[in-house]
């Protein structure tokens, strides 16, 4: 029997029980009702001098905190620092000293436009144009696609720049990547890209559209599909994956599908839960969109006719103002289109041509962003599409939209009427310069809403449709304060962490009649409070190390959300960070967080308290950002 003393010691050397759960915070719901939400305080975040037309948002310095990148999305267009000649920012979030937080210009220290080597003519700097973030190296810090348009209609304005890889030291400094397939000699149109796993090794890589090869010809660049091979470098697998499309010229294969089209933007998903993520292109022209279904060996087969997401299945014609033209100048059309509403027949007659027109290939949208992300809840990816509509093109034009997903990569369309995105124009001639979406929880209610950013046209603003029920959306941008006139980018990002999303968006000035002198980026801070959320980021093992298209699902207070960590998207690279924000309504504990990582793998959380950002370690590790386990 052991002596007392004996037991004494036993007793002190027994490991004293940890506490590995932070305390429970339970904030009161922050569910909109009525009233502003948003606030503009660009001032105070220190960006009233920034200038930009396209944003992405990123912890480019591994503080917790977003950051952003903002450009002028001018082509081949250099920074000159000692003359104050400006088309890129990237802006640190960082401690104002105050107890609150600024955002500070540290573009010409990063390296992230300045760094160049010897193969880039014309001396300092680099123009760039397309910015998405991944860990392509998995080093545990995000490294950034810069992709650079060339302009072929203008070979003149052609600096040599091309698409770079810039890999991160960890605190927001970059280097260039070796050399690899991503910068095309003669360079690309790049109008978007997003990072994924294909092929589900455990290296990012990268999807990346094109627009027109030349614009006025009919055929648009070649879209590319990179395979990362986990150093920086990527290969371009292209034709091998059945991507590779007919360059065209010929009229009927761009009439049967099988020629180039130009895009505006980049989505990858995962559209029929094979976790193995899906390619979609948005394009211009009224051409049809492209939704690429990874086939797991590496291939991708065209599903874009059958799944409904190629255009709208309206392909009546007979309100198109160019047809009625050319009807009233050449004779009796069948349909007859009745008299045009346009002046000038003469003119507008030949912006219409028989036999071309009219086609099926002819009758789709000019689309420039396709969001992804499940809107009612039920497991799937959803989308819609941004889409620029004129009045006089008549209702075969496709509209903005939302696509449901049957769970099998196959959309219905309610309708616009039906869901209530519907807009009415109070001016007969009016135009949606509708750019840029995103599907997010303004409210943190549970359920996402739709941001969008309409631009360029007489009328257009920012509009926010609030999910008031499942399925259906209200117009609610000028009774939140967000309806900012003319916007051109779009973030919807944490900045100051508290628990709910701010707003960044830039100001178009490209038609007359703008409301601005000036590209000024402007910051509307969210004030309805922080209700109840949860922020995830994501440390993979064997999937790629940000954990870029695994789904996560979480289920609190009776409502089970899914969300796809992205790896940008849309127009000329939109980035909402590299952390998914779950609104929990009423919820103070999260029941379950589930996690399928890229390639199949499993792992799931149960009782995780509320109102954190958690990392949620491939294998079944947490932790939790501020706060350290305490001895019990």
């Amino acid at each position: 029997m052991p002596s007392l003393a004996l037991l004494a010691l036993l007793t002190a050397c027994k490991k004293t029980p940890v506490d590995e759960r932070p305390p429970e915070i339970c904030n009161t719901s922050s569910a909109w009702s009525a009233g502003p939400a948003f606030v503009d305080r660009t001032a105070d975040w220190g960006m009233s001098d920034v200038r930009g037309v396209k944003m992405s948002a990123a912890d480019l310095n591994g503080d917790g905190y977003p950051d952003l990148v903002i450009n002028e999305g001018a082509p081949q267009a250099r920074d000159d620092f000692a003359k104050g000649v400006r088309y890129h920012w990237l802006l640190m979030n960082e401690d104002d000293g105050n107890g609150g937080r600024t955002l500070v210009d540290r573009t010409e220290e990063s390296g992230l436009f300045t760094i160049w080597d010897d193969t880039q003519p014309g001396g300092d700097g680099r123009a760039s144009q397309v910015h998405v973030m991944g860990d392509v190296d998995n080093d545990g810090d995000l490294d950034v696609f810069a992709g650079s348009f060339a302009d072929r209609n203008n070979p003149g304005t052609d600096l040599g720049d091309r698409s770079e890889l810039l890999l991160n030291d960890g605190t927001g400094h970059f280097s260039l990547a070796p050399k690899s397939d991503l910068s095309i000699a003669d360079g690309l149109a790049t109008s978007g890209a997003s990072f994924l796993d294909f092929d589900g090794d455990g290296n990012l890589d990268l999807w990346v559209t094109a627009w027109y090869e030349q614009y006025g010809y009919l055929y648009g660049d070649q879209d590319h599909l990179y395979k990362g091979n986990g150093d920086g470098t990527f290969t371009d697998v292209t034709q091998f994956a059945g991507l590779e499309m007919v360059r065209g010229g010929d009229l009927s294969d761009w009439l049967d599908g099988i020629a180039r089209r130009p895009a505006y933007g980049a989505t990858t998903c995962d559209l029929d839960g094979d976790t193995r993520p899906d390619l979609l292109a948005s394009n211009y022209g009224r051409n049809w969109n492209q939704q690429w279904m990874n086939q797991g060996d590496d291939t991708f087969v065209d599903t874009s006719m059958q799944s409904g997401f190629a255009a709208d299945s309206d392909l009546d014609y007979s309100d198109n103002q160019y047809y009625a033209c050319w009807c009233q100048v050449n004779g009796p059309c069948d349909p007859d289109p009745g008299t045009s509403m346009l002046g000038n027949c003469d003119t507008y007659a030949s912006y219409w041509t028989p036999g071309f027109d009219d086609q099926p290939a002819r009758l789709g949208g000019n689309t420039f962003t396709t969001a992804c992300g499940d809107i009612d809840n039920d497991g799937d990816n959803d989308l819609i599409s941004a889409e620029i509509v004129h009045w006089h093109i008549g209702g075969s034009a496709d509209p903005t939209e939302l696509l449901l997903n049957d769970g099998t990569g196959t959309f219905s369309r309610p309708g616009d009427s039906t869901d209530g995105l519907e807009r009415v124009w109070a001016d007969p001639d009016w135009n949606a310069g509708d750019l840029y979406v995103a599907m997010a929880d303004i409210d943190n209610d549970g359920w996402k809403d739709i941001v969008l950013g309409s631009s360029d046209y007489p009328g257009t603003r920012m509009f926010v449709w609030h999910q008031v029920a499942p399925g259906q959306f209200e117009e609610v941008a000028t009774e939140m304060g967000a309806a900012h006139e003319w916007p051109a980018g779009l973030v919807l990002v944490d900045l100051d962490r508290d628990g709910d999303l701010d707003m960044v968006t830039g100001s178009s000035t490209a038609r007359s009649g703008t409301p601005w002198t000036s590209h000024e980026v402007h910051v509307y801070e969210n004030t309805l409070g922080p209700g109840n959320t949860l922020r995830v980021a994501l440390h993979g093992d064997t999937a790629n190390r940000a954990g870029i298209g695994a789904k996560v699902e979480v289920t609190a207070g009776g409502l089970s959300q899914s969300y796809e960590m992205g790896g940008g998207y849309g127009h000329f690279g939109m980035q909402n960070e590299v952390v998914i924000q779950a609104g929990l309504g009423d919820a103070c504990t999260v029941d379950e967080v589930t996690v399928t990582w890229p390639g199949g793998a499993t792992d799931t959380w149960t009782d995780v308290p509320a109102n954190y950002q958690v990392t949620l370690e491939q294998g079944g590790g947490i932790t939790y950002a501020g706060w350290e386990p305490q001895a019990g």
